[in-house]
């Protein structure tokens, strides 16, 4: 009888009569490897044979665990779900699908036995007696398979139903023995329902009742892996088929898979996987052209003009250590890696057998607290020691950075940034698509990290930085763990002038912060003069936004954004009455007012903010009726353009606000 798990299948003169019966197609051939310490996961478009003839690991077969070596065979039916996870060496194997029908000809009894056991559909596994036998058989397949031409592929069938009659043969006399669960199989079922638990060897010695060495032993000789490398490709995986599957954020994912920091999980993640969280999301879509299933790609490229054998790389670990907190050892180390890494790479460094360093590697629990105490620690340290770095004064306190910084992340203030010289390696994409006087100045090897406040803190970590701007204080923590970080307020800053020397301090760019503030002199007394003689001294102006806002007016006040600090504070243009007390005096960014009331802020002067694509609003009899507006004293800016309130922003936008108040007055005349 042929067997499965204990449990009678078919007897061997009726499974032989329906394959004698049977109607075969060829599907595909293939031999396939898998790097080490990866994984690969499938549905079977069709009736498969499973033959590893190279390596060690877990074959998972729709829920069901293998536990393979050299020269293992699996048969399982169409849709069968396959998942493989690699040891320490890569593994071979090669996959033979076929489709199977029973032939109408067929008698009722075999019909009968077919419809009751389909021999296409049985999932059993065995070591074989004579695996090269097999091997030699699965392999003229495959060489004649992949010659492509039709005497071939029917030479192929042929061969098929001899590698068939081997099998059955060889399983004939040996049976497939009964599956009973052992502590390895029992620990990697544990391990996949509890991942998202701590779990140290500690804990699963105890659970199973052997000792650690013991245990730990076992386990990678029947897998190849040690169990808290297992837990964390474990974690990996399920993370995998959140990003693909979900627009869950790196912390939840970091939560439902074991890690309390989702800094810390993003950096083993990309540690384990060779990128960013982000980074994986991006190519698997890229690949799949945006399918929902992330193995859809796989699966529709087993037709017959595919590629006959390839490398699966998806998830290539160079990571030969056990523990969460150890998992750098033996992997490449860059020049610009944060602070973190660099404390990271320390610990995965040490060999001394001391009990915290036992306790640590041996869990593979989710809380990272102390780890990032310690990072702190250690980069405070780090920083006192290397002649490269200084100490700087911040609105957070005392920070060491480098005397020259060459990777500089900024997330808002890229103007005074770009000011001084430097040319950062990311910034915010709310500054890059709303700072348009600013993009001359900046190249395409400018990443973008996301919207503001909705960083992306992966592309911050990828990019490795030296440093990081921010505006941000609540972010201040989090991008600490990253690199050093300063925080810019510019609220303590009274003028421009300040504002880049301040910059140039914290870059390093003392000499390039002075050569621009005396160009800045320069270029706001030119702008100014070109106005001098075109409108009335003692003329109002005012600033105004009826495009982003529905059924009222915004007028906007010297705070810098919507060009407001280029009119007032550069180009020393007269706001109204009440303007000045309303909003400037107050210090407000600007004030929300009625289209009855309008008459009140609009000066002289006024100019509108516009969107491009967008239609503004029917304006009312108010607004049509205003002096600015009947004696067309009206200048339109691209919002575009104005939004960004940063002094190089403000510098370009007064120009740009002083050449169109000179084209308007040659316009009246």
């Amino acid at each position: 009888m042929l067997s499965n798990g204990g449990e009678e299948i078919v007897n061997w003169e009726e499974y032989i009569q329906m394959w004698d019966n049977a109607s075969i197609q060829l599907v595909d051939i293939r031999q396939l490897v898998i790097s080490s310490r990866g994984t690969q996961q499938y549905l079977l478009p069709a009736n498969g044979f499973i033959y590893v003839v190279q390596g060690q690991g877990t074959i998972w077969l729709d829920g069901s665990i293998h536990i393979f070596e050299r020269f293992y065979l699996l048969h399982a039916g169409k849709g069968s779900s396959i998942s493989f996870e690699v040891g320490q060496d890569e593994v071979t194997y090669y996959y033979i699908l076929y489709r199977g029908s029973m032939s109408a000809k067929a008698s009722k009894e075999i019909l009968k036995v077919y419809h009751l056991n389909n021999p296409f559909q049985l999932h059993y596994a065995c070591r074989p007696l004579a695996p090269v036998l097999l091997y030699r058989h699965v392999d003229s397949m495959y060489e004649e398979w992949n010659r492509r031409q039709i005497l071939e592929r029917f030479h192929v069938k042929i061969l098929f139903y001899q590698f068939v009659y081997t099998l059955v043969q060889q399983l004939k006399l040996q049976g497939v023995a009964s599956k009973e669960t052992d502590m390895v199989e029992e620990i990697i079922q544990y391990i996949h329902e509890h991942f998202n638990v701590s779990i140290s060897l500690e804990s699963l010695a105890e659970r199973w009742n052997y000792s650690i060495q013991y245990l730990s032993r076992q386990f990678k000789h029947r897998t190849g892996r040690s169990p808290i490398e297992y837990v964390i490709q474990a974690r990996m995986a399920k993370a995998k088929e959140l990003i693909i599957r979900t627009d869950a954020t790196t912390q939840e994912i970091a939560l439902s898979v074991g890690y309390s920091d989702g800094f810390y999980f993003a950096r083993l993640f990309k540690k384990q996987v060779g990128m960013t969280p982000g980074q994986y999301k991006k190519k698997v879509k890229e690949s799949l052209g945006g399918s929902d299933s992330p193995w859809q790609g796989f699966v529709s490229s087993m037709g017959k003009n595919a590629s006959s054998c390839y490398i699966i790389d998806d998830n290539h670990y160079q990571l030969k250590t056990e523990g969460d907190r150890h998992m750098l050892k033996g992997t490449r180390s860059k020049i610009a890696l944060t602070l973190m890494l660099c404390f990271t790479l320390i610990l995965a460094a040490c060999t001394n057998g001391n009990s915290s360093r036992n306790s640590n590697q041996g869990s593979a629990g989710g809380n990272s607290n102390h780890s990032a105490e310690s990072v702190q620690n250690t980069s405070s340290n780090e920083a006192k020691e290397n002649t490269g770095m200084r100490k700087i004064s911040t609105v957070m306190g005392e920070v060491n950075v480098p005397e020259h910084p060459k990777r500089v992340v900024v997330d808002w203030d890229l103007g005074p940034v770009l000011a001084v010289g430097v040319t950062p390696v990311g910034a915010s994409s709310t500054q890059m698509n709303f700072a348009d006087f600013l993009k001359p100045y900046l190249p395409d090897t400018v990443q973008d990290i996301g919207l503001d406040g909705s960083i992306s803190y992966e592309k911050v970590l990828d990019l490795s930085p030296d440093v990081i701007i921010t505006w941000n204080k609540d972010a201040y923590v989090n991008y600490s763990k990253i690199a050093p970080t300063v925080v810019f307020d510019t609220s303590q800053y009274s003028t421009i002038p300040e504002e880049i020397t301040a910059m140039g301090d914290i870059l390093g760019r003392q000499d390039e912060a002075q050569k621009w503030i005396e160009d800045f002199e320069k270029r706001k007394e030119a702008a100014r003069s070109k106005i001098k003689n075109v409108i009335p001294k003692d003329a109002t102006i005012s600033i105004v936004d009826y495009v982003t806002v529905d059924k009222f007016l915004m007028v906007i006040g010297n705070s810098g954004e919507r060009g407001g600090r280029a009119a007032y504070d550069i180009l020393g243009l007269n706001p109204t009455q009440k303007v000045k007390s309303e909003i400037i005096d107050k210090k407000e960014d600007r004030v929300e007012v009625s289209w009855e009331t309008v008459n009140d802020y609009v000066g002289d002067y006024v100019i509108v903010l516009k969107v491009d694509g967008k239609e503004p609003p029917k304006l009312p009899v108010t607004w049509t009726s205003l002096n600015a507006v009947k004696n067309h004293h009206v200048i339109e800016i691209e919002m575009k353009k104005y939004f960004a309130a940063d002094s190089f922003s403000s510098l370009l936008q007064a120009e740009d606000i002083a050449d169109k108040i000179t084209k308007l007055a040659v316009t009246a005349k």
